[in-house]
């Protein structure tokens, strides 16, 4: 479930942020943590900052929440995620445990028939089971948990889509530096992020592609 990429540009620090907003591209918002895109790896990286009172912004290209769900299944291993953070009861009594596996095969007729079972995970892997939810519903758990850390402080800006990132590699060392440039646009209008950190929770190679070649400048080979 959890397929993100996390791209670190600069060291964390969790002074408080100056927290403004403006439409002026003279101008720019300063946050210390910058999170683009709000699937799984981008709430999880949310609801972790804010159980630390780490503050961070997270804009996503989407209108508003996921209502249908992308990638349904969760691990054995990613449910005990969910449980470190408190919420694996709602998900274990809400979804559908696989317990076991079938194998189908053709049989002479041209119908099919069981060729053979086998548990879904191996023995001893984790305490925990794998099972399947609607993602939409997944992420609203973590998104419960990011606004009872953040005391509502905290949540996800809709309808932004970015469009660069910079890197002012001459300041990078400096802990105190906002020195990661991201220009978001929304409604046909760019703001300025100024970041001491950004995260980039990609969920699908064609975007992971998109942005290295497009924000960042690095070519894949062939």
């Amino acid at each position: 479930m959890l397929i993100g990429v996390f791209l670190a540009f600069q060291r964390m620090r969790t002074a408080p942020c100056a927290n403004f907003k403006t439409n002026n591209p003279a101008m720019s918002k300063k946050v210390e943590v910058l999170i683009v895109g709000s699937g799984s790896a981008g709430i999880f990286a949310g609801t972790w900052l804010s159980r630390f009172n780490i503050p961070c912004t997270i804009l996503e290209r989407r209108r508003g929440p996921l209502q249908i769900g992308q990638a349904d299944g969760v691990q054995c291993r990613t449910v005990e995620i969910y449980e470190s953070f408190g919420v694996s009861e709602e998900l274990l009594r809400e979804s559908y445990h696989v317990l076991e596996v079938a194998f189908w095969a053709s049989d002479e007729r041209g119908g099919i028939y069981r060729q053979s079972r086998a548990a879904d995970t191996a023995p001893g892997l984790s305490h925990m089971p794998h099972v399947i939810l609607n993602q939409a519903r997944m992420n609203g758990l973590m998104l419960g948990q990011m606004d009872k850390f953040s005391k509502g402080k905290q949540g996800i800006e809709y309808g932004w889509e970015v469009k660069s990132v910079e890197v002012d590699e001459t300041r990078a060392d400096d802990p105190s530096a906002y020195c990661v440039k991201v220009v978001a646009e929304k409604d046909g209008k760019k703001e300025t992020f100024d970041a001491k950190y950004v995260l980039v929770c990609l969920n699908s190679c064609m975007m992971l592609l998109a942005f290295t070649e497009s924000w960042i400048g690095v070519r894949w080979r062939s």
